[in-house]
C-alpha cells in the first residue's frame, strides 16, 4: 500500500465507520466527498473498504428512505465508474442485491414500487458494475449456472422500459440491457474488447432470453409518437444489436460453444434452460423473427427523421452480419432500405444510399437475390393500382418509393427484367392504371383564348432551360384520377425516367406505341409514360446515386427511325384533328392533314370518312369528357414533340418539316390550354435547334409553311385549320415575313370572297391578324396614341380651328375689322380679284402663301402605295360589305378589323379618307344594332375615327350620329336613374358608361360648336344627378370638362340652369339682373356635381 493509499485510508475511515453505525444521507454525501477528492488509483486500492458500508446499507431488511437509498446508488456508481471489478464475490453480491431492489417482494417479475429517481439510479448502478466488471468475471458470470439470475435481471429491465414513462428512465434502462448483453457500443474498454469464446457465450446465453426481449423491444418501438424519439431510437438499436449477437453467421452453430455449454457441470434442470442454437433452431426462429421484421419496418414512415435513420441502420445490421440465418427476413429488410433512398432528409438517403451501394456489391451478383427482387417488383406492380385508388397519400408515396427503389437498385438488369412479357405487361398496365388522368374538370375545355387563340409573341422569346427531366404543361391540366398529391406524381415520372435509363429504348417505345394504338382509353397515359420515358434515356433528371451503368445506349439512326414513327403517329388525322369543342369547325374524327412531310408520308384514302357536317345530328352530342380527353391528348402529344426536340437536339431540326406545320396549328387552337402547350413546344423547338425566338424559326421555315398553306386553301373544305396558320405565323413574325406571305394573303382574301357566308369568321380572323401586325412591324410615325385624354385634349387644340370667332385681345379685333372691310368691298365690287391679296399686321403677303401658290403649279404626282397599306385597303374593302352580317360575331370582329385597318392607315391620308368616307354608311347601322355589344363595339370604332380623321367626320357625326347619342342617353337616363346596384352589372350599363366615357374625348377631337356641345350637355345634365349610379356621375363630368375646353359660357349656363350655388351679380348697375332656373338649395341631387364643375371654370 503506497503512502498516498494510506493517507486516503486514514482519510476515509472515519466516514465509513459513521456510515456504518448511522445510515444517513449526510453521512453518505460525506463519503462521495472524500471519494470524489481522491485519486483513481488509491480509490481502485481501497474499493472494497469504500463499498461495504454502502453494501450494509442496502442489505438491510427494513425498507430504507428512498433519499438514503438513492444516494448509496450514486455513491456506488461514482465507485463502478472510476473502478474496475475485479472479484467475483463483490460482482455477484452487488449485480443479485441490485436486481432484488427492483424487483417486486410480492409479485415475481415485476418491478418494486419505487419513485423512478431510485430506479433510474439502481439501472445506472447495474450498467456501471457491469461496465467495471473484468472480463474473467464475465465469464462466470454468463456461465449456465448463473442463467436464472441473468434472466431475472433482463426480465426487471424490459419491464422497466415497457411500462415506465419517464423518458430518461426508459432510455438507461435499454442502454442498460444492451451492456448485460455485451452488444454495447459505448464507453467501457472489456465490451469493446471482448474475447470470441465470450460472445459466443453470451450469446448462447442470451438465445434463451431472445422471444422476449425481441416481442418487448418490438411493442416499445411500435409504441405512441408521445413517448419521444429517442426511446424509439434506442428500443431500434437494442433490438437489432440484440438479434446480431445471437443470430450473427459467425456464433451459430458454433462447435466450441456447444462443447463449452457441455462441459459445464451443472444440473440438468439448468442445463435444460439454455438454447442450443442448432441449424433447425436457427431456422425456426428466423421465421418467427421475420413477423416481428415487418411490423418493425411499419415505422418506415415515422415522422421524425432520426427514427428513420435508425431504422436504416437496423436493416444495415441485420442485413450485413445475419444473411444466412435471417435470409427469410432479406425481402422487407431490403424493402425498408429502398424505401428510404428518396427520403427528405439527407443524412437518411445518403446512409440509405451508402447501405445499398454495400450491399449490392456484396450479394447482388447472386441469381437468388435478384429473383426476389423481380419477384417483389411483380408483386407491388399487380398491387399498385389497387393502393392508388384505395391507399391514402402516405401509402401511395411508400409503394411508389419502393417500385423506385427495387428498379434503381436492379439497375441495368431492368433490361433483362422487362424482356419477360409478364413482367413488361404487368408494370405498363399498372402505370397506365395510374396515370389515369381526371378529364372532368369543366376548367380544361372552357377555357378559351381571347380572339380565338391569339399570341402576342412579337418580341423574341426568352428561351430558358427548364430543369432536367422535366417538361412543362400546365399544372391545372395535370390532374390525375387517383391521387392529387404532387410527389406521387414526381415518384411515378421517375420511374418512368428509369425504365428509359436502364431499359431497352425500342422494346419500351414499341410497346407504349401498341398500348397507344389499341385502345383510346390508354393513349393519354401511354403518351404521357413514353414522354418520360425518352427524357430518361437521355439521362435527364436521373439522380447520380445510380447502382449500375445502363446497359447501352440508342444509336443515332435507331433513335431518329423510333421518334420519326412515333411523330408520325402523333400528328396522324386520327389522332391530331380531334374535336375540342362544340364550335368547332367541324366536329370530325379527324380531317387531312396538308402534306407536311413534303411526300414522306403516304396520303390518307377516303378523307371525307373523318368528317362530320356541322348540321349532322352527331355535331352536338360530344360530352363534356370527351372534349377534355381530346384536349388532354393533344396537349400530352405537343409535349411529346417537345421531348422529341430535347432529346434530338439540333438533329431535330430533320423533323421540322413534319412537326412545324402541326404545331403552328395548335398554337392558333381555341382552346387556351392546346394554345399555350404548343407555345411552350415551340420555345422548345427553338432551344433545341438553335433558334434565337420563334420568329426566327417561322422565318426560316417560312418556304415549305406557306407551301402548305397554299395548298391547303385550295382545298379547304377539307382543311378548315388553315387559316390558324396563317394566323400564328403573322401573330409571331416580324414585317420581313410580310413578302414571303403576300401570295397567301391574296389566296385567303380570294377564299373569303369564295366563303364569305360560312366560313367568314375564320378567315376575319386572320385578316385581324395581318392588320394587327402591320400596325406593330409599321408604326405611326405621329406617335398618335390610343388612350390618356391629355393626349386627346393636345390633339384635338392643335386641330383646324373652329367657324366660331375666337376674340383674343385687340390685335385679333384689328384683323378681323380689316379683313371684313376688305369682304365688304369685294362683295360690293369695288375690288377685282387681282386686288385681293392677304394682309398681315406689316400689309404684306405671307411667305408661306406664297409657297403654297408654288406648291400648286407644280404637276400633281401621288407617291406608289406601300404594299402593307395595298393590304390594309383590301381588308376594309372586304369588312365594308361584311358588316352587316347576320352573325353577330362577325360584326364585332368586323369592327375590330376596322379598328386596326384605319389606324394603320392614320398616316396616309389619301387611303384613309376614302376608305372612311365608304365605310360610313355601313358603319352607321351598327350604332342602331339590335345587339348592344354591337353598338358598344361600334362607338369604340366612332372614337377611333375621331382620334385619326376627326375634321373630315365632323359634319356627319353632328348630323346622323349626335341624335341618335343624346337620344339615347336621354331616354336610359330615367331608367338608371330608378334603378338599383344590380344595374351596374348590365349590358345597358356598360353600353351608357362607354358612350359617357368616350363622348368628351370624342367632342375635343370634332371641335364641336356651340350648339352641337349644347346638344351634348343637355343629354348628359341628367347623368350629374346623385341619383345615378357612381361611374355615369364620374362618365358626365368627364364629358362637361371637354365641354368646358370648347365652349366655358355655354356649359356655366347649362350648369346654372340646374344647380347654381351663388345667384350671377351685375358688375354694374346699369345692367340687369340674370335669372336663372337653377334650384340654389344645397340638398339638390346636382349640387355636387355642378359644384365641382364650376369651380374648375373659376
Amino acid at each position: 500500500m503506497t503512502e498516498s493509499t494510506k493517507e486516503a485510508f486514514r482519510r476515509l475511515r472515519p466516514c465509513c465507520v459513521q456510515l456504518t453505525k448511522q445510515q444517513t444521507v449526510q453521512n453518505v454525501s460525506e463519503l462521495r466527498k472524500l471519494l470524489e477528492e481522491t485519486a483513481e488509483e488509491d480509490v481502485q486500492q481501497l474499493q472494497e473498504y469504500a463499498l461495504f458500508p454502502l453494501r450494509i446499507v442496502l442489505k438491510q431488511k427494513q425498507r430504507l428512505h428512498e433519499r438514503l437509498t438513492q444516494a448509496v446508488l450514486e455513491c456506488m456508481t461514482h465507485v463502478f465508474q472510476h473502478t474496475q471489478v475485479h472479484h467475483w464475490d463483490m460482482l455477484e453480491d452487488t449485480f443479485t442485491q441490485l436486481c432484488v431492489l427492483l424487483s417486486s417482494p410480492s409479485n415475481n417479475g415485476q418491478v418494486a414500487d419505487l419513485s423512478e429517481e431510485v430506479k433510474l439510479a439502481v439501472v445506472t448502478t447495474l450498467k456501471s458494475l457491469l461496465l467495471a466488471a473484468d472480463s474473467s468475471l464475465l465469464v462466470s458470470l454468463y456461465s449456465v449456472k448463473y442463467l436464472p439470475l441473468i434472466g431475472h435481471a433482463v426480465s426487471v429491465l424490459l419491464a422497466l422500459a415497457e411500462q415506465e414513462g419517464a423518458r430518461k428512465l426508459r432510455l438507461e434502462t435499454m442502454e442498460c440491457l444492451m451492456v448485460l448483453a455485451g452488444c454495447h457500443s459505448g464507453e467501457s474498454p472489456c465490451c469493446e474488447h471482448l474475447t470470441p469464446s465470450l460472445e459466443r457465450q453470451i450469446a448462447d446465453s442470451f438465445a434463451s432470453f431472445l422471444p422476449g426481449i425481441t416481442m418487448t423491444l418490438c411493442r416499445v418501438i411500435m409504441g405512441d409518437a408521445k413517448q419521444g424519439h429517442a426511446v424509439t431510437v434506442c428500443a431500434t438499436e437494442a433490438w437489432s444489436s440484440i438479434v446480431t449477437m445471437v443470430m450473427s453467421d459467425s456464433s451459430v452453430g458454433d462447435s466450441q460453444s456447444q462443447q463449452s455449454m457441455e462441459s459445464c457441470d451443472v444440473s440438468e434442470r439448468l442445463r435444460s434452460l439454455q438454447v442450443r442454437r442448432t441449424e433447425d433452431w436457427c431456422n425456426s426462429t428466423a421465421d418467427k423473427l421475420k413477423v416481428l421484421v415487418q411490423r418493425i419496418t411499419g415505422a418506415v414512415t415515422h415522422p421524425n427523421w432520426r427514427v428513420r435513420l435508425a431504422l436504416v441502420e437496423f436493416a444495415h445490421r441485420l442485413l450485413s452480419r445475419c444473411t444466412k440465418t435471417l435470409q427469410c427476413c432479406t425481402a422487407p429488410l431490403l424493402q425498408l432500405l429502398v424505401s428510404q433512398v428518396g427520403d427528405d432528409y439527407p443524412q437518411v438517403a445518403d446512409r440509405c444510399t451508402q447501405v445499398l451501394h454495400r450491399y449490392a456489391d456484396e450479394h447482388l451478383g447472386s441469381r437468388p437475390l435478384v429473383e426476389l427482387l423481380e419477384e417483389n417488383l411483380h408483386s407491388l406492380s399487380t398491387s399498385l393500382p389497387r393502393l392508388m385508388r384505395a391507399a391514402d397519400d402516405e401509402k401511395k408515396l411508400s409503394t411508389l418509393t419502393l417500385t423506385h427503389g427495387y428498379l434503381k437498385l436492379l439497375g441495368s438488369r431492368v433490361a433483362t427484367l422487362l424482356n419477360s412479357a409478364a413482367h413488361l405487361r404487368r408494370l405498363s398496365m399498372a402505370l397506365l392504371q395510374v396515370l389515369e388522368l381526371d378529364v372532368t374538370d369543366v376548367k380544361i375545355v372552357g377555357e378559351r383564348t381571347p380572339g380565338g387563340g391569339e399570341h402576342n409573341t412579337t418580341s423574341p422569346v426568352p428561351l430558358g432551360s427548364h430543369p432536367a427531366g422535366q417538361y412543362i404543361l400546365s399544372g391545372r391540366t395535370k390532374r390525375f384520377r387517383h391521387f392529387r398529391d404532387a410527389r406521387v406524381y414526381d415518384l411515378l415520372r421517375q420511374i418512368c425516367q428509369l425504365l428509359g435509363y436502364y431499359g431497352d429504348l425500342t422494346l419500351l417505345v414499341d410497346h407504349f406505341l401498341d398500348l397507344y394504338q389499341q385502345s383510346v382509353l390508354h393513349r393519354k397515359q401511354a403518351v404521357l409514360i413514353l414522354n418520360h420515358i425518352l427524357l430518361g434515356s437521355t439521362g435527364a433528371g436521373n439522380q447520380t446515386h445510380d447502382l449500375h451503368v445502363p446497359h447501352g445506349k440508342q444509336t443515332l439512326a435507331r433513335l431518329l427511325l423510333q421518334l420519326y414513327s412515333l411523330l408520325e403517329e402523333y400528328v396522324s388525322p386520327k389522332n391530331w384533328h380531334l374535336p375540342t369543342s362544340s364550335q368547332s369547325e367541324y366536329i370530325d374524327i379527324s380531317n387531312t392533314p396538308p402534306d407536311w412531310s413534303s411526300g414522306m408520308t403516304s396520303p390518307l384514302k377516303n378523307s371525307s370518312d373523318w368528317l362530320i357536317p356541322m348540321s349532322s345530328p352527331r355535331a352536338h352530342q360530344i360530352s363534356l369528357k370527351t372534349l377534355n380527353s381530346n384536349i388532354l391528348l393533344i396537349c400530352l402529344q405537343l409535349e411529346g414533340i417537345a421531348v422529341f426536340s430535347k432529346v434530338l437536339g439540333e438533329n431535330f431540326k430533320l423533323f421540322l418539316i413534319q412537326s412545324l406545320y402541326p404545331v403552328l396549328e395548335k398554337l392558333g387552337d381555341e382552346s387556351a390550354v392546346i394554345s399555350e402547350t404548343a407555345h411552350t413546344t415551340l420555345v422548345s423547338m427553338c432551344e433545341s435547334c438553335g433558334y434565337s425566338s420563334i420568329a426566327q424559326l417561322i422565318a426560316e421555315n417560312a418556304d415549305y409553311l406557306v407551301n402548305d398553306i397554299s395548298l391547303s386553301l385550295r382545298h379547304y373544305s377539307l382543311h378548315p385549320r388553315a387559316p390558324h396558320v396563317l394566323r400564328v405565323i403573322l401573330d409571331n413574325s416580324d414585317k420581313d415575313i410580310l413578302l414571303l406571305v403576300q401570295d397567301t394573303i391574296e389566296e385567303i382574301l380570294l377564299a373569303l370572297d369564295r366563303h364569305h357566308e360560312e366560313r367568314s369568321v375564320s378567315f376575319v380572323r386572320v385578316l385581324q391578324s395581318l392588320v394587327t401586325a402591320i400596325n406593330r412591324w409599321f408604326p405611326s410615325n405621329k406617335g398618335q396614341g390610343w388612350s390618356t385624354e391629355s393626349s386627346l385634349n393636345e390633339e384635338a387644340n392643335q386641330g383646324p380651328s373652329r367657324t366660331t370667332w375666337a376674340v383674343e385681345g385687340t390685335q385679333s379685333i384689328r384683323d378681323f375689322l380689316v379683313e371684313y372691310h376688305q369682304t365688304k368691298k369685294v362683295a360690293d365690287g369695288l375690288l377685282g380679284d387681282d386686288d385681293i391679296t392677304d394682309v398681315g399686321h406689316d400689309g404684306k403677303e405671307s411667305a408661306e402663301d406664297a409657297g403654297k401658290e408654288e406648291a400648286m403649279e407644280e404637276p400633281d404626282r401621288k407617291p406608289e402605295v406601300p404594299v402593307h397599306v395595298k393590304n390594309v385597303l383590301e381588308v376594309l374593302s372586304r369588312c365594308r360589305h361584311l358588316m352587316s352580317s347576320g352573325d353577330p360575331r362577325l360584326r364585332l370582329q368586323v369592327l375590330d378589323v376596322t379598328c386596326e385597318g384605319l389606324t394603320a392607315l392614320r398616316d396616309n391620308p389619301d387611303q384613309l379618307l376614302p376608305q372612311v368616307h365608304q365605310l360610313w354608311q355601313p358603319f352607321t347601322h351598327r350604332l342602331e344594332d339590335t345587339e348592344p355589344l354591337v353598338i358598344l363595339k361600334a362607338f369604340g370604332t366612332l372614337c377611333m375615327m375621331g382620334r385619326v380623321c376627326g375634321d373630315f367626320i365632323r359634319k356627319r357625326v353632328v348630323k346622323e350620329v349626335w341624335p341618335k347619342v343624346t337620344t339615347f342617353l336621354t331616354n336610359q337616363a330615367k331608367i338608371s336613374m330608378k334603378t338599383g346596384p344590380a344595374y351596374t352589372h348590365t349590358v345597358a350599363h356598360r353600353l351608357q358608361a362607354a358612350i359617357l366615357e368616350g363622348l368628351g374625348p370624342l367632342c375635343l377631337q370634332l371641335g364641336v360648336g356651340e350648339t352641337e356641345g349644347d346638344m351634348i350637355a343637355c343629354a348628359c345634365v341628367p347623368y350629374l344627378s346623385a341619383r345615378q349610379p357612381t361611374k355615369l356621375q364620374e362618365g358626365a363630368c368627364g364629358v362637361f370638362d371637354a365641354l368646358v375646353q370648347l365652349e366655358p359660357d355655354a356649359v356655366w349656363l347649362a350648369l346654372c340652369d340646374v344647380y347654381c350655388p351663388v345667384l350671377p351679380q351685375p358688375p354694374h348697375p346699369c345692367f340687369s339682373h340674370v335669372k336663372v332656373s337653377g334650384s340654389t338649395s344645397e340638398k339638390s341631387e346636382y349640387a355636387n356635381n355642378v359644384t365641382h364643375l364650376l369651380e374648375k371654370l373659376r
